[in-house]
């Protein structure tokens, strides 16, 4: 008798997949180089805010002159989780 439910590939991973969604907090790059922190996931695109990248490579919200704007989801590749971001 066979399961109903589908049983995942062996090589699934629901952490890996997690990990790897776009969300609030999250650090994210555009094809320009531009490195931005996620405020809010919207239907097809991020509400995002500027970040910066220091000499070591940590990633920081931009806390002196932060720029918001809207990006297409699809153009943005997540750099950071929310955890690694330092806020001021």
């Amino acid at each position: 008798m066979e399961d109903s439910m589908p049983t995942p590939p062996p090589d699934h991973d629901r952490e890996d997949e997690y990990a790897a969604l776009v969300k609030p907090g999250d650090a994210v790059e555009t094809p320009d180089g531009e490195i931005w922190v996620v405020a809010a996931v919207l239907e097809k695109d991020l509400d995002v805010m500027s970040a910066y990248r220091d000499a070591t490579g940590l990633i920081y919200a931009d806390a002196y002159e932060p720029t918001r704007t809207i990006v297409p989801a699809a153009l943005a590749r997540k750099v950071a989780d929310a955890r690694q971001v330092r806020r001021p």
